[in-house]
């Protein structure tokens, strides 16, 4: 019997396997999440909105795109809404600290309790994907991050602006260590393509 030979492992081929995956990820997260918006636009109203964020040094912007209720059910003291929120931005670590800022893309679940006309509170967890692992001094370990939120949203009165609060965690879920985490209070204003 013939000795079975294998090659020895290329690390920098396992690098370049595991980048152009990512790519691929990344281009289908992108098109999974324009489709939804397209997808929803015509037949219903959608909100676009810019989330600025803030914590312990680490800064976030993002741009999304949530659709109109999926999913109502109404309730005593208002009514549930489910909707989808696709996202993109870029986060940027403490000034001075290396590490590049990292891009990032997200596709969220949100359920929305309406307690008061024009007034909601929110919450929704989802799958983000971050363009790197190295974040000012933080290592995320991975590109992969849930993103979990709460906020509080209010609709002005008879305009298709909005306004709200929202605090987002970002988090592998001990996937991969080490595991910090990145946290942002953010700053929400929203327009309705109504």
């Amino acid at each position: 019997m013939l000795p079975l030979h294998v090659p020895p492992a290329d690390p920098g081929r396992g690098r370049a396997t595991s980048r152009r995956s990512l790519r691929q990820l990344f281009r289908l997260l992108a098109f999974v999440a324009c489709g939804l918006g397209l997808a929803q636009v015509p037949a219903q109203a959608a909100t676009v909105s810019l989330l600025a964020g803030y914590y312990d040094g680490y800064h976030n912007l993002t741009a999304a795109w949530q659709s109109d209720a999926l999913w109502t059910h109404a309730l005593d003291t208002g009514h549930v809404d489910l909707r989808v929120e696709a996202s993109a931005g870029r986060a940027f670590g403490p000034a001075g600290q290396p590490g590049a800022p990292l891009w990032h893309i997200g596709l969220t679940p949100f359920v929305d309790w309406w307690f008061q006309p024009g007034t909601a509170l929110e919450a929704g967890i989802g799958a983000n994907l971050f363009s790197g692992v190295h974040i000012g001094s933080k290592s995320i370990s991975t590109a992969y991050q849930f993103g979990d939120s709460i906020g509080l949203y209010h609709r002005l009165a008879h305009t298709p602006w909005g306004i709200g609060v929202r605090f987002t965690h970002y988090s592998n879920a001990d996937i991969k260590r080490p595991n910090p985490g990145q946290n942002y209070l953010q700053l929400r204003l929203s327009y309705e393509l109504r």
